[in-house]
């Protein structure tokens, strides 16, 4: 049950996280006016230490599975969002005259020029970000959940038993490692029209 509350609160997170940043990455990539008006804001927040915002993520939204998919949002969202910014915003520029030459419409340039493009690189941060999603549950369940491994952690430190601890972290090694692969087993699919898939 410990192990299946962090992986729901985990994949939760990361699914918001990457579907707000990807949206925004692409968003301000297409919008050099709104990109330069928000940056500092962007910059300022990213700033912002993680880890020391959980215990108050903890006030605000409470002990349950909203803390730990903020405090997830809040870790992953700008590794996902300037992944992807710069992603859109390398697009070939010969590609995109020359599918404008044969008539593509602004939608069809997004589409199928600039979203599969700023993909690629949204997937090149995926594997950091799920391992900061994971970093991240566990650190908010370390604060008043009675659920999860960060909370099966801090009873093991509690009641000294090293053996459940290391039992729990080398579990969570585990499962970041089987989601990552999962990520590029749906990379491979996704982005199976690139160079880089194209033989596998």
């Amino acid at each position: 049950p410990h192990l299946f509350a962090t992986l729901g609160s985990t994949l939760l997170g990361l699914l918001v996280a990457t579907v707000t940043g990807f949206a925004a990455g692409l968003l301000l990539s297409q919008n050099p006016v709104l990109a330069k008006t928000l940056n500092p804001f962007i910059v300022c927040l990213n700033s912002l230490p993680r880890i020391a915002m959980v215990p108050l993520i903890t006030m605000i939204f409470g002990l349950g599975v909203m803390a730990k998919i903020v405090t997830v949002w809040f870790v992953v969202f700008f590794l996902i969002f300037f992944n992807t910014f710069k992603g859109s915003r390398s697009d070939d520029r010969h590609i995109l005259q020359f599918c404008q030459t044969l008539g593509a419409s602004p939608s069809q340039l997004l589409w199928q020029v600039r979203v599969p493009n700023a993909l690629a690189w949204t997937f090149a941060a995926l594997p950091n970000a799920i391992s900061f999603s994971l970093v991240g549950v566990v650190i908010a369940e370390f604060v008043g959940t009675t659920t999860g491994m960060g909370y099966l952690i801090v009873t093991s430190l509690a009641t000294l038993n090293t053996n459940e601890m290391f039992a729990a972290i080398t579990l969570l090694g585990v499962v970041g490692v089987g989601l990552v692969y999962l990520a590029e087993s749906v990379e491979r699919y996704l982005l199976r029209w690139s160079p880089q898939h194209a033989d596998h």
